[in-house]
């Protein structure tokens, strides 16, 4: 008893002596209430969409050089049309020659037994565009890629070419040619001819220019004539956006294929919303209700710059589901 006395006395006398602080110097210990949450996982789900409606423009040189890329193209075309067979695009797929001397070329769609473009109701739409493509080699050697095809969507939209051009499809223009454009500047130049092709639709991602010409890679085919690289439809494939592919490569397969996807609107690359814990990241398609995986390396990459998941070969056909979970990497940053 006279021990608790005194240590109730004790500790008045220091409650009177000494101040007390409610913050001190001392380290932190334990943690927090309520603890952190775990990492979150993140499920990225993209629909595969494709353009309801699209024109297909082949600008194709018909001078004396060009008989084997005319037979490469059209032995090729059935890659291109795998992505438009049953797809239920609304597509209408013309040709027309780089022959500005002729007016009977000049810009006119080439009309083979009354019909000048393939749609989604041709009933033979690879032996219809080969008897279109292989227009011979006849053709001027002054080659005018450029003149043809804003004659062809311009000039001609509303006479002879009426109904091949219409406005709420997306555009897609393949040029091929051994030689550069020999347009000139006269009427209009690569750059207007460039911001033309870019203000015709209300979104600049429905119209591109391809080139399948002349590059200048060493590797193929060794020195070529300055005149004969494709610089200036190069040039305008660099402003507007399309495929680059050097007419002198074997592989028209791969070529032909990548028009389709790139004109049919379906993708190989998805973009995630996040940032991944990248060997967290998993890859799925749901395709009529049934889900298939996909392995890292041998089937899809992920690029860190472009916070994209890649497909290799596979495409997601139109209307599957593409599924991307992953860890997100910026809660785990903040648990650490």
């Amino acid at each position: 008893m006279r021990y608790g006395l005194f240590l109730l006395a004790f500790l008045g006398l220091a409650s009177c002596e000494q101040e007390f602080e409610i913050s001190d110097n001392s380290d932190a210990y334990g943690v927090d209430n309520p603890q952190g949450l775990k990492t979150p996982t993140q499920t990225d789900r993209v629909v595969q969409l494709t353009t309801p409606e699209v024109d297909v423009l082949f600008a194709i040189d018909n001078s004396c050089s060009m008989e084997d890329e005319q037979v490469a193209l059209t032995g090729a075309f059935d890659y291109f049309m795998t992505f438009f067979l049953g797809s239920g695009l609304d597509y209408h797929v013309g040709v027309v020659s780089t022959d500005m001397d002729d007016p009977q070329q000049s810009g006119k769609l080439r009309d083979v037994f009354g019909t000048r473009w393939i749609d989604n109701e041709t009933p033979d739409p690879v032996t219809l565009f080969t008897a279109m493509a292989w227009m011979g080699i006849s053709g001027s050697g002054d080659e005018q890629g450029r003149e043809s095809v804003y004659t062809a969507i311009e000039r001609l939209e509303n006479g002879y070419n009426q109904g091949f051009i219409r406005e709420a499809a997306g555009l897609h223009i393949v040029l091929i040619s051994d030689e550069n454009d020999g347009s000139g500047n006269d009427v209009i130049g690569k750059r207007e001819f460039a911001e033309y092709l870019l203000d015709l639709k209300p979104s600049a991602n429905n119209v591109t220019f391809s080139s399948i010409v002349i590059t200048d890679d060493l590797n193929l085919g060794g020195l070529v004539a300055d005149e004969q690289v494709g610089s200036d439809y190069l040039w305008v494939t660099n402003k507007v956006g399309g495929i680059e592919w050097d007419i002198r490569s074997d592989r028209w397969d791969l070529v032909l294929e990548q028009l389709g996807v790139q004109a049919s609107g379906l993708k190989r690359e998805f973009f995630l919303s996040e940032l991944p814990v990248e060997n967290t990241i998993q890859v799925a398609v749901l395709e009529r209700q049934v889900e298939y995986a996909f392995d890292e390396g041998d089937d899809w990459v992920y690029d860190p710059l472009r916070n994209s998941v890649i497909f290799n070969e596979y495409i997601p056909p139109a209307l599957s589901e593409v599924l991307i979970t992953y860890d997100v990497l910026a809660a785990l940053q903040d648990d650490e």
